[in-house]
């Protein structure tokens, strides 16, 4: 198969992190599986992807003369696209931007979703909310298939089940996973991986706990003081934006990654963390606030579940504090998770679905 990976509203610094990671290895696999694919991407500014193909738009302008660049720069992606003449479009939803609607016409597409896009951009406000709901459906209507990475989205996103879909949660390349030295910390480190904005991570519950547990060391990635409007207590760094590297450095000296703690706030209950899976990769253990699609049935001592309420965090302080320093010197055994996320197997059924689709529609 010839394969069109289309991204279209991914921030540059996602794409330097575990989505870009997420996507690189994605293609990987599938060309080892000899099939042809190029990367198809409409960004603000160059993201690190050698050889793919990017169309850069100049987004520093006013609002109006924003989306006419967008939208030019989109057409020059479009017209690359028909040019390339793939078999099959893989494209992560993002909202619609003039004229995506003319990507159906090219090939089949397979739609990825990765979250309840209208409760999502309800919490970016009116404008967004408005805008996603007016013209979701230019891109959902039109889909040949959908891969969602949980069972619970599928309720959400395709409750009448009127379209193929597969679902296929984030997983972990094995084949790069790397597993860190244990630390030797007298008083244990937390590391949080997020984005600002997103009140779902549950980043205020962090630092309550941070405030009742002076003892213990918490990292918070992608967050700078500027980001925040509460007081950040002194057991707690802000370390910003940082890419791959920067993430592994922090994970070195980390003994418990935090997954997002406040899925609820989105009305969710199940969810396929990526960074939770990149922090195993390297073996360090985890706290898991929801259902996870893979690990719900996984009994690890190296893994901590607690309920996806408000209030788990302030009910379970002393529990998750002995849980981070129960784990100074412990790492998460590699072979123990193999069976519920190895990636290349769901890569494997995602070029199952792609072919299926072409063999249904009969292109």
């Amino acid at each position: 198969m010839r394969i069109a990976y289309v991204t279209i509203h991914v921030a540059p610094q996602i794409m330097q992190g575990g989505v870009g990671g997420k996507i690189k290895s994605q293609m990987g696999i599938w060309r080892e599986h000899g099939h042809e694919v190029t990367l198809f991407s409409l960004t603000p500014s160059d993201i690190p992807f050698h050889g793919e193909m990017k169309f850069i738009f100049e987004s520093r302008a006013n609002l109006v003369a924003r989306e006419i660049n967008r939208a030019l720069a989109l057409r020059k992606m479009l017209e690359s696209i028909k040019s390339y003449k793939p078999d099959i479009i893989y494209l992560r939803y993002g909202l619609y931007s003039y004229p995506l609607h003319l990507i159906f016409k090219i090939a089949p597409v397979v739609l990825e979703t990765n979250s309840d896009d209208i409760q999502e951009y309800k919490k970016r406000g009116a404008f967004f909310y408005w805008i996603n709901r007016l013209t979701r459906n230019l891109t959902f209507a039109p889909a040949f298939g959908f891969i969602i990475p949980t069972h619970e989205l599928v309720d959400i996103l395709l409750p009448k089940r009127d379209k193929p879909f597969c679902v296929i949660s984030n997983g972990i390349d094995l084949s790069q996973a790397e597993m860190l030295p244990p630390t030797s910390h007298k008083q244990p480190v937390i590391t949080m991986v997020c984005s600002p904005g997103m009140n779902w991570h549950g980043v205020d519950k962090l630092i309550e706990f941070a405030q009742k547990s002076p003892d213990v060391f918490v990292n918070i990635v992608g967050y700078s003081p500027k980001d925040l409007v509460v007081p950040v207590p002194s057991n707690v760094y802000l370390h910003g934006f940082v890419d791959k590297q920067g993430v592994r450095q922090i994970l070195l000296d980390t003994d418990v990654a935090c997954g997002s703690l406040a899925l609820h706030r989105n009305k969710m209950e199940e969810a396929s963390v990526l960074k939770i899976r990149e922090a195993l990769s390297y073996g360090i253990p985890v706290i898991i606030a929801y259902r996870d699609t893979d690990l719900n049935e996984a009994a690890l001592d190296t893994i901590l579940r607690i309920p996806n309420t408000e209030n788990n965090v302030i009910d379970n302080i002393e529990k998750i504090r002995m849980f981070a320093i129960n784990m100074i010197g412990k790492r998460v055994d590699i072979n123990l998770i193999t069976p519920y996320l190895d990636q290349r197997k769901k890569e494997e059924t995602r070029l199952g679905f792609f072919k299926k689709i072409l063999a249904e529609y009969g292109v």
